[in-house]
């Protein structure tokens, strides 16, 4: 940045220069090829090449032709080549101008002030500027006297390389070419082509922190040189390269024919839809010329996603390759959520099918399909096979949490619960099946039926357990520093800390206290008479595990829309501060459902399935982490220490797990670090032990020989009740006897084992939340049922094991 005195000098002189707003330089002696020092340009001028090929200067912008930004493009048709560091239109007033002191700089010079809007950082060592250049390559070069170059704009590109530039790591930056947010846009956009100080070279989402390779799209696996030793360059004959520090050299896109050399100009770009390709144009066209693609990288675009953004397109839109871009469609039914962003994802125009009631009738809905089209990373929570397409439609359209249903071969259906990832499938035999509202949506609301069976809450477990295999909607990415980059990435509202001091009245109401900080009740007022209770999760400062549970939490929360998960609000990153913004739940948490007497008694959900393409490990599932709302139905919260498991890696390694104990699985005691979606299924079958017996599971059980004092674990006490028959006991001796349970004792045993089962200690004899699914909805045969693994059944004898099932 300017110094203050140095943007007063350039003022004074460009004011000198341009007494007033209308004296504006000829057109012809805007034309020059150098702005030397002491001369200024105001919009529109420009000054150009030797050649006349590059302009450089103030540009008018396509969408409005009265507003200028600052850059160098190419006069056959007005490509932008460069863009300044100012990517926002320069204000009327401002001039760019060399300032006696011999720097470059672009100045507000609106109400007589000396605002310098950008000014690039020159080599102190050189002389003072003193003429700045356009070459006809089209770098533009901040001369000093007597010669040197103070400055360049080929070592500083923005999304475009000119034949002859090139980019690499350096001085601990990661060089890179970064993609406007649209092609009539100069803001920021959302990838990047970058060389990492490791030497790899990656295509980002660039609101998504670098340097790891969870968040690319693509990269080179040229990691392992370290200090900038891979250089990616482009040349004349078109060709895009990358040159690793040993000298090799592989293409990215190749050169294109010798008999077109030098017949073309040409540029390489990252453009707004996370593509680089390579533009050349005629250079014998006249005004007729213009640009046309020669190559392009990488190839299928519409395939490639990250762990956690899972594509170019947003949620409920479908990748559409055409020609020279990519494209974002939204599905019959659903509507761009930015018409002018169309990548940000699309959102149903109707209200989505509920569980229940009016607002639940298949009859209301139909499925409408969208040929050769698939989503590939969306959650596939249920697979069918053999199924005809009608009973597809009638399987789909019948269940309540299918959003969606995909077709593949002639016999194949797949349920999703939502849409992610979707792309066209260049494969006739695949089709979706989308599902629309064809009537309106019922006024007031439909109330939940309450149950009598406090063990069904476990179906609310069961529609997370499915959704803990989301990966697809979720957005593993690391927060962005910038506030309002990470509300536009996550969609989040980002509040201050003074918005919910306010909002929680100074944190007056503490709900409950965690080993990650505290969590307050609040209500936020909007315009008028609307309020919005909330629930403010307040995490501990300066602690380097609370910063990673803060960036889990809102990855996961932040682009989760369902009725099984506590919705996130928003959330505050501010200096020290660090608090997550939840919908607050009256119900409180199923741990006083159960442990409390007089508590209401929880409702059901449906259950969903587990098929899917990305799990999510949870690694804390217990009563303290399922909330209620004010119908007792089940909601998920405390994503704290979430992994995503993306592609062929269905094991991961995660270090400083927190569980709790009694919930954490026995792999986490026994020193192992390598672990999948079973560690969750095993927590499950704990909570789910807990629901049946309404005892928690660190607590001793009593011996009901009533043999002295002796005690056993919950997990050996309900082991030996289905060893010998006598799971009416479980039932008894607790606050909330269920007499509905316990005329229901076949089911009770049911649930138990397989309770137990997914409480095996050896993980891969666990069963997938599939099929524990399957197996509590009866549709497989309890005779088929695994015994109680052997450590529950010969822990702490309590009672004979007797009548045991062939």
């Amino acid at each position: 940045m300017a110094s203050p005195h140095r943007a007063a000098l350039c003022l004074a002189l460009c004011l000198l220069v341009l007494p007033r707003r209308q004296q504006r330089p000829p057109a012809a002696a805007a034309q020059t090829t150098t702005l030397t020092a002491g001369a200024a340009l105001a919009p529109p001028g420009y000054i150009t090449s030797p050649s006349g090929v590059f302009a450089f200067g103030f540009r008018a912008l396509e969408s409005d032709p009265t507003q200028f930004v600052l850059a160098t493009w190419f006069r056959l048709d007005g490509a932008a080549a460069n863009g300044s560091s100012s990517s926002s239109p320069a204000p009327p007033q401002s001039v760019v101008c060399v300032t006696p002191d011999g720097q470059l700089a672009l100045v507000d010079s609106a109400n007589g002030s000396s605002s310098v809007l950008w000014s690039p950082p020159a080599n102190s060592s050189m002389k003072r500027a003193s003429v700045l250049a356009l070459l006809d390559s089209g770098d533009l070069q901040l001369i000093a006297d007597g010669g040197g170059v103070l400055w360049q704009s080929f070592a500083h590109p923005r999304d475009t390389l000119l034949p002859r530039q090139s980019v690499a790591w350096d001085a601990g930056a990661t060089g890179k070419l970064v993609s406007k947010r649209a092609d009539a846009e100069f803001t920021t956009g959302r990838f990047s082509l970058g060389v990492q100080a490791d030497g790899n070279v990656v295509l980002y989402v660039d609101l998504l922190d670098g340097n790891d390779p969870d968040n690319a799209y693509w990269q080179a696996y040229t990691n392992g040189g370290g200090g900038g030793g891979t250089v990616v360059s482009f040349d004349e004959p078109g060709r895009l390269y990358y040159t690793l520090r040993n000298g090799t050299v592989q293409n990215l896109v190749p050169p294109m024919a010798n008999s077109t050399l030098g017949k073309y100009y040409q540029f390489a770009r990252m453009d707004p839809d996370g593509i680089v390709r390579v533009y050349a144009g005629p250079k014998n066209g006249g005004g007729n010329a213009s640009w046309t693609v020669s190559g392009a990288f990488p190839s299928n675009g519409c395939s490639r996603r990250t762990s956690g953004l899972q594509g170019l397109c947003g949620p409920g839109s479908y990748c559409v390759e055409t020609k020279d871009r990519l494209s974002c469609e939204c599905p019959s039914g659903y509507t761009y959520i930015d018409p002018q962003h169309r990548d940000t994802g699309c959102a149903p125009e109707f209200a989505p099918q509920s569980c229940g009631a009016e607002d639940g009738d298949p009859a209301a809905f139909a499925l409408v399909e969208v040929p050769n089209t698939t989503w590939e990373t969306s959650l596939h929570y249920k697979e069918l096979s053999p199924a005809t397409a009608e009973q597809c439609r009638d399987y789909c359209l019948n269940d309540c949490f299918c959003a969606a249903a995909l077709i593949t071969g002639a016999t194949k259906c797949v349920e999703m619960a939502a849409l992610t990832n979707g792309r066209q499938a260049n494969d006739p035999a695949t089709k979706a099946l989308i599902k629309v509202r064809t009537t309106k949506t019922p006024a007031g609301s439909w109330p939940g039926t309450r149950t009598i069976l406090h063990y069904r809450i476990v179906a609310g477990c069961l529609a997370f357990l499915s959704l803990a295999a989301i990966g697809g909607l979720l957005a593993q990415h690391h927060l962005n520093r910038n506030n309002t980059a990470r509300q536009r990435l996550l969609g989040v509202r980002a509040f201050t800390w003074k918005d919910l001091y306010r909002a929680t009245n100074g944190f007056e109401k503490l709900l409950g206290r965690g080993s990650f900080g505290e969590v307050y009740q609040g209500v936020l007022k909007s315009p008028g008479t609307t309020t919005q209770p909330i629930a403010v999760k307040r995490l501990v400062a300066s602690n380097e595990y609370s910063e990673r549970e803060f960036a889990n939490e809102v990855q996961s929360l932040g682009q989760i829309h369902h009725r099984n998960l506590v919705r996130m609000v928003g959330y505050c990153k501010e200096g020290r501060h660090r608090m997550l913004v939840l919908e607050f739940m009256p119900g409180g948490s199923l741990r006083g459902a159960l442990f409390k007497p007089g508590a209401p008694r929880p409702r059901s959900a449906s259950p969903g399935g587990s098929r899917c393409a990305s799990p999510i490990i949870h690694c804390d599932i217990k009563p303290d982490n399922i909330l209620l709302d004010d119908e007792c139905a089940p909601r998920i919260t405390d994503f704290g220490i979430p992994k995503l498991l993306v592609g062929e890696r269905v094991h991961a390694t995660v270090t400083n797990v927190r569980g709790t104990r009694g919930y954490i699985a026995p792999e986490w005691l026994r020193g192992e670090t390598r672990v999948d979606t079973k560690a969750d299924v095993y927590s499950f079958g704990v909570v789910l032990l807990e629901m049946i017996c309404c005892r928690r599971c660190q607590e001793p059980v009593p011996d009901h020989r009533g043999a002295g004092d002796e005690t056993v674990t919950l997990f050996g006490w309900a082991g030996q009740l289905l060893g010998a028959r006598r799971t009416e006991l479980m039932l008894r001796g607790n606050d909330n006897d269920d007499d509905a349970a316990a005329e229901d004792l076949a089911r009770v045993e049911r649930y138990a084992r397989v309770a137990l089962w997914c409480m095996e200690p050896n993980p891969a004899l666990r069963p997938t939340m599939h099929q524990v699914v399957r197996t509590l909805e009866g549709a497989v045969d309890d005779e088929a049922l695994p015994d109680p693994p052997g450590c529950y059944l010969e822990s702490s004898p309590l009672i004979p094991i007797a009548d045991k099932k062939e």
